[in-house]
């Protein structure tokens, strides 16, 4: 998400505001009405990963100021595998840290150098610094979800998906919300796409196996948390029909979901939506508070 991308005028407001036509599936027929924000604090650059980790990941954690142990967001960005900046979360990050979460912002090793699994193990060991630095950060590790974008949501929604006996499970780390917005869920298809095949670090031919470990909708289970998945309608990237297969899936198994597509915005449109992001705050306190 390095590069810059140019938005008509109407189209940058909408995206910006929210104004623009939304089907939600699940949840409240009413846009979100979120409680006044409240004061926080950013602590940056933290080191979470043990020292014999192949490579140090920073942290950057939104707390709100007070007492007491809060619900905990980790946060994950996108851009492809390959690129981007926990940065590029800061508004998800302030707006969560506004409305009571605290949001812990991860970097995670990057393809080509580092393919799948590592950015799920990196982000495992995310989730572990968060319980070993529960006290000290305030964090109630009983009310912990997850929030991605892009390909920061195919793998927040990885670390809902994966249950006791699935393929790079770790015990101990199950979320309890996942927020999940422009999220390709199956990975076995467009396999050909340089991002994602650098990000396999092989073509499906020679390990459709790992395809398929990467895709979360291979792994949907009655045991998953609830999920809010949020996508533009003409999103020509990742298309929504990515959303609605992935709502399908949970709800075959009973899993609670909310689906909440935005009509006429984009990929990156979608991202910067502040409907969205409101709407998947909304979903957060409903299921964490």
């Amino acid at each position: 998400m390095r590069r810059l991308f140019f938005l008509s005028g109407v189209t940058l407001l909408a995206a910006l505001t929210g104004g623009c036509a939304v089907t939600h599936i699940g949840g409240a027929k009413a846009p979100a009405f979120l409680p006044a924000p409240s004061a926080f604090d950013v602590q940056r650059e933290i080191v979470f990963t043990p020292a014999n980790w192949p490579a140090p990941l920073k942290a950057d954690v939104y707390r709100p100021r007070g007492s007491g142990l809060l619900p905990a967001v980790l946060v994950i960005h996108g851009g492809g595998w390959a690129r981007g900046s926990r940065d590029e979360m800061k508004n998800i990050c302030k707006k969560l840290a506004a409305q009571g979460f605290i949001a812990v912002s991860v970097e995670y090793r990057f393809a080509p150098a580092f393919n799948f699994p590592a950015p799920v193990q990196d982000l495992q060991q995310a989730l572990r610094w968060m319980h070993a630095n529960a006290t000290e950060q305030r964090i109630d590790v009983r009310r912990i979800g997850v929030w991605g974008y892009s390909a920061g949501a195919e793998l927040a929604s990885l670390l809902g998906v994966l249950s006791p006996g699935d393929p790079n499970f770790s015990e101990g780390l199950r979320v309890q919300a996942v927020v999940s917005g422009g999220t390709p869920v199956d990975l076995r298809i467009g396999a050909s796409s340089k991002l994602i095949s650098q990000y396999i670090g092989r073509p499906i031919a020679e390990a459709p196996e790992l395809y398929l470990q990467a895709s979360p909708i291979a792994y949907t289970s009655k045991d998953d948390p609830p999920m809010f998945l949020y996508h533009g309608s003409v999103d020509a990237i990742v298309g929504d029909i990515n959303a609605k297969r992935m709502r399908e899936a949970l709800e075959r198994e009973g899993v609670p979901v909310e689906m909440y597509i935005i009509h006429g915005l984009g990929h990156i449109a979608t991202f910067f939506n502040g409907g969205a992001i409101d709407a998947g705050i909304d979903f957060l306190h409903r299921q964490l508070h």
